[in-house]
């Protein structure tokens, strides 16, 4: 038997347990209980049990159970194996759905000694063993669109379930689907003409009362594998979706979702010997990555490598020594050749959709209007300009761990607006498009920005949401806790990772340095559950610095990362001034009147002055709609002196005029407090650590005509400290707690946006730019 995600899904009926007693009938003979027999939660206490072991115990299939219950209100119910029920789920109202394959009953053996202590006191003895309908349209997967009927299920092709016996609620029909079939049936009934397989995202045409009739034949309760389908064999045409193809080949991919379904399903022996035409291909580009690999053995494997055939014998030698086959070992997620093999997947371009331009051509036919509404930064393009190469190389890798059926991390870094977070929702967009055409592996897609959640813990339940499938965005949020929903991941990836069929899961962590705390829990753990063989899970980390691995998070963290970084470097002037002339281009789409409003030196000027300091294009896109918003009056095309006034303005705050006019010592306490940002990556430090980054800085710039010679004591810094403080620039951790810490301990916090003080710092005099970096 095998653990799956469903496994952590159901839930015990509190009112079924408490009124209800069970007699079990078709006992089976007596077989030493299997680590499998276990729920999730009883296997992870028994691999943490010391003194208690598998040994101690017996499990005892049968084929039927009787229910009895106190409550006058709740009937007596039998349940056998091959029958249909429902099950009460643990994160949705509505019960899951699936057919009893097997029940057994797990006890002491004989001779050993019961103690409260031991794990066998507080597992359950009586479970059923289920395997698991889908409802259609349940899970917010991203794979191909069928239309289908009220309350129609597919039968997963491997979805073995373990279940407390009081999970089951009540017996349910499952008939055939026809034509005719109604939209309206009732709640316990369901229809059904399909099996899915998650991983592959393809649908099986099924008989369901010829397959059923087909196990239930033989009383095998305890052969949980004969429910299983095996699609060995029925994926030749379709094994390497994503393969370099021509573009003719993915129109006709709507013909390849449905594959027929083998007769003899259950007959494994069978099936192991067909062996498909996509299987021998994949073997044979195994063999060559092997061959590639530095590190691989595949010298002796036939055909990978001609230097090291051995030469023929003789024709009279008749008694030749069978060669030994060498078993070829897959490359791991991060090795050489698994790099090299994701190049074989053909990359293509953003589709460009036709994009929703209501609000646009609802505006009055004022080119004004239009370029402002174009110019915001919260309009997103389909296609993302200058950007080509880093779009190629992370579709390259995230497409080819989605092929692979493997887990993986990505680092992207670089400045603010330089379109990290647009580029990774681009190539999102353009694989769920795939995924519905029937050309990718289908996946769940999850993101979980920094800055949005409240705590770097609660991103465990974003991320079990989307491992069950749930949608959030109908069914709202669930009801679980971040130590719960560790829990489950916990036993999903440890226990079960190894053979899980469901689909994979992206995961988008968006501003990490947010994510990582003083234990570094949080990002060790989602950097190593990509790791675990089998998990699936794809990690997309996105931070503003290419070096925060190596300052701020520990080795062993570090290690779980990987190799596959990318860094985006800022937008040159060249490329911001792209960028606004695409906008703009749009705004002029389906327009009568093509009047340009502003001046092309004059967004070469806005360009020019961006790309010199942070080259942030949302800072260029908002100095040219505010620069056309304040010309819109007039009529007339924006000029450089219009650009220059703009940008006057939005760096003559009240902030920024009162960090012009700090002293020198004041200057250099915020520049410390941002380098100590940048190296540390956390946003608190204590004034120890702020103090001697001061002081260090001051003997590094002490050469300079305008800097003052004499050092400064720690009285002095205190008073620098104490201004910035009351200005509001720095804040010092206070309270009752607090005021018990020496000075030199307690947390100093920067409280204004840092961005803006690298700015001003680096406005008022350039040795600031070459201490702070560019992309500080």
């Amino acid at each position: 038997m095998r653990l799956t995600r469903s496994q952590q899904t159901t839930e015990v009926d509190a009112k079924i347990a408490a009124h209800s007693t069970y007699i079990r009938g078709g006992d089976l003979p007596q077989r030493t209980t299997l680590y499998d027999d276990l729920l999730p939660s009883e296997r992870v206490e028994l691999a943490n049990e010391a003194h208690d072991t598998l040994s101690n115990y017996v499990t005892t299939p049968f084929t039927e159970i009787t229910r009895k219950s106190k409550n006058k209100s709740m009937s007596q119910s039998l349940f056998r194996v091959g029958e249909t029920v429902e099950i009460k789920s643990a994160h949705s109202p509505k019960p899951m759905v699936a057919v009893i394959v097997s029940f057994h009953e797990i006890s002491h053996k004989d001779g050993a000694e019961e103690d409260e202590n031991l794990l066998g006191s507080r597992i359950s003895p009586l479970k059923a063993i289920v395997h698991r309908f889908e409802l259609a349209g349940s899970t917010a997967v991203h794979r191909i669109v069928r239309p289908y009927v009220k309350n129609e299920v597919y039968y997963l092709v491997k979805d073995v379930l373990s279940t407390d016996i009081s999970s089951i609620l009540r017996h349910c029909k499952v008939s055939q689907k026809v034509d005719e079939s109604p939209n309206h049936v009732a709640s316990s009934e369901y229809v059904i003409d399909s099996a899915y397989d998650p991983t592959t995202g393809l649908y099986f045409p099924i008989r369901w009362d010829e397959f059923l009739r087909d196990k239930t034949t033989t009383h095998q309760a305890d052969r949980i594998a004969q429910w299983n389908i095996s699609t060995h064999g029925l994926l030749s045409s379709i094994s390497h979706r994503g393969a370099q193809h021509d573009s003719s080949s993915s129109e006709n991919s709507g013909h390849d979702d449905e594959a027929t379904m083998s007769e003899d399903d259950d007959d494994d022996d069978d099936n192991d010997e067909v062996v498909s035409e996509g299987e021998q291909m994949e073997e044979e580009e195994l063999d060559e990555i092997h061959a590639d690999s530095d590190d691989s053995e595949a010298g002796g494997i036939k055909g990978s490598n001609k230097k090291n055939k051995r030469k023929r014998r003789n024709d009279t030698d008749t008694t030749r020594t069978p060669k030994r086959q060498k078993r070829v070992t897959r490359p791991t997620p991060h090795s050489k050749a698994a790099l090299k093999a994701r190049r074989k997947f053909k990359i293509r371009p953003p589709t460009v959709t036709k994009q929703d331009n209501s609000t646009l051509y609802a505006m009055e036919d004022d080119p004004f209007l239009r370029a402002m509404y174009t110019l915001h930064v919260g309009e997103r393009p389909d296609t993302l300009p200058c950007r080509d190469d880093e779009y190629v190389t992370i579709f390259e890798n995230v497409l080819g761990l989605l092929q692979e059926t493997s887990g993986g991390c990505i680092y992207i870094s670089g400045v603010p607006g330089t379109g990290k977070t647009a580029t990774v929702h681009t190539i999102i967009r353009e694989l769920k498009i795939m995924a519905s055409n029937n050309e990718c592996n289908p996946f769940t897609f999850v993101e979980i920005n920094g800055l949005r959640v409240p705590e770097p813990s609660a991103a465990y339940p974003l991320l079990w949401e989307a491992i069950v499938g749930h949608d959030a965005s109908v069914h709202g949020h669930l009801r679980v806790g971040p130590k719960e929903a560790l829990r489950n991941l916990i036993v999903h990836f440890g226990l079960g990772s190894s053979e899980n069929s469901g689909p994979a899961c992206i995961v988008l962590m968006d501003e990490l340095d947010q994510l990582v705390t003083t234990k570094q829990d949080v990002v060790y753990n989602f950097f190593n559950w990509p790791n675990l063989p089998g998990s699936k899970l794809i990690v997309l980390a996105v931070a503003n610095t290419h070096d925060l691995p190596e300052r701020t998070l520990n080795a062993k963290v570090r290690s779980r990362l990987g190799m596959i970084r990318i860094n985006f470097a800022p937008y040159t002037k060249i490329q911001l001034v792209e960028i606004v002339n695409t906008r703009l281009n749009r705004a002029r789409e389906g327009a009568s009147s093509t009047r340009a409003v502003i001046k092309p030196d004059a967004i070469l000027y806005a360009a020019t002055r961006v790309g010199g300091v942070s080259g942030d294009a949302r800072r260029v896109l908002d100095i040219c709609r505010r620069t056309i918003e304040r010309v819109h009056s007039k009529g007339r095309e924006a000029t450089i002196p219009d650009i220059m006034q703009v940008i006057s303005l939005t760096q003559n705050t009240p902030t920024a005029g009162y960090i012009a006019q700090c002293s020198y010592h004041e200057k250099t306490m915020l520049a410390a407090a941002l380098m100590e940002i940048r190296w540390t990556g956390v946003e608190e430090f204590t004034w120890e650590k702020l103090r001697s980054r001061h002081l260090g800085l001051f003997q590094q710039l002490n050469t300079h005509d305008d800097a003052p010679r004499r050092t400064p004591s720690e009285e002095q810094l205190s008073s620098v400290l104490d201004t910035l403080v009351s200005a509001g620039l720095l804040s010092v951790e206070s309270g009752a707690m607090a005021n018990r810490k020496a000075l030199s301990d307690r947390k100093v916090v920067m409280t204004v946006e840092k961005q803006e003080v690298k700015r001003v710092l680096v406005e008022t005099n350039q040795r600031w730019h070459a201490i702070l970096g560019i992309d500080a």
